[in-house]
């Protein structure tokens, strides 16, 4: 049988491996090389900011999970109304400590005071669902107030009347990626007036729950300025204020110059709303009445 020569060429070259196009490769090669570096880049910031915040945050969702188990077992008492402080803080031997102003003390002895059995009063909850904010309110802001949930700095204040300012801690964690997540008021320094003015604030007492809208966004206001705000007589609507640290670059700058010793922060955020309506409690859906009690 005769071989056809040219045939058997045909398909040696046919069953040759197709070669790459190295022209192509070489010309698309330095967006490879562009987007390898920008993934590292990504990354090496990524893993500096969780391992840098990681203990910060840490602690903070330590507090928190005390926090909890102090509210736990607050939810075995009820809330007391204003008119009712003086004689429960009486059966209770609770002397209500209204100095605090929200300046942040070591995360440390925060931990020891959440995890204390000390007495506290009652007075509701606060929620801000737009921000996952939810928190037990108590009578005074003295620092174990503080440390395991939001406090009122006044006392006769109640909700739904005159002005009602609420005071919690920026736990540093608002920056926090998951697993963790912002504690107490930390949420306050992400909010803009984009994203909060007109949004939803609840204030419950157990019984009656009040909704106020957010109007109002005070980022960085002196502490000094805020206080004489707040001395100041509410005559128009009711009002509500939720009122937490500011952790700017300034106060970064001097909590690491005392060797992360000294937490006294200058300026405030102050998220001030006007009461709209409010409602019996049993008539939330499941999910509202969760984040209030």
């Amino acid at each position: 049988m005769a071989i056809n020569i040219e045939q058997v060429k045909r398909r040696r070259k046919r069953a040759q491996p197709r070669r790459p196009n190295y022209h192509r490769l070489k010309r698309h090669h330095p967006i490879l090389k562009t987007l390898f570096l920008a993934m590292i880049g990504i990354l090496i910031v990524t893993g500096a900011v969780i391992y840098g915040n990681h203990t910060q945050w840490q602690t903070a969702q330590k507090v928190q999970k005390a926090s909890h188990k102090a509210v736990a077992k607050a939810k075995q008492q009820p809330v007391v109304k204003a008119s009712q402080v003086k004689q429960v803080a009486a059966q209770k031997s609770v002397k209500p400590d209204y100095s605090g102003t929200g300046g942040l003390s070591s995360k440390e002895d925060m931990l020891k005071l959440a995890q204390s059995n000390q007495a506290e009063i009652l007075r509701g909850h606060v929620a801000v669902p737009s921000f996952s904010i939810s928190e037990p309110i108590y009578e005074g802001t003295g620092n174990h107030v503080l440390a395991i949930g939001a406090g009122m700095n006044a006392p006769n204040l109640e909700f739904g009347t005159g002005l009602v300012p609420i005071f919690a801690h920026n736990m540093g964690d608002y920056n926090a990626v998951w697993p963790y997540h912002p504690t107490k008021f930390s949420a306050l320094q992400n909010m803009t007036e984009k994203t909060i003015i007109g949004k939803n604030i609840y204030l419950s007492d157990g019984h009656t729950v009040y909704r106020y809208k957010a109007t109002k966004l005070d980022y960085g206001i002196a502490v000094g300025v805020m206080d004489q705000e707040l001395a100041v007589e509410n005559t128009g609507k009711p009002k509500v204020k939720l009122i937490a640290c500011l952790e700017d670059q300034e106060f970064w700058q001097q909590v690491k110059a005392s060797h992360y010793t000294n937490f006294t922060a200058k300026k405030r955020i102050v998220l001030t709303g006007e009461l709209v309506d409010q409602q019996s409690f049993n008539s939330l859906d499941s999910s509202l009445k969760k984040q209030l009690q």
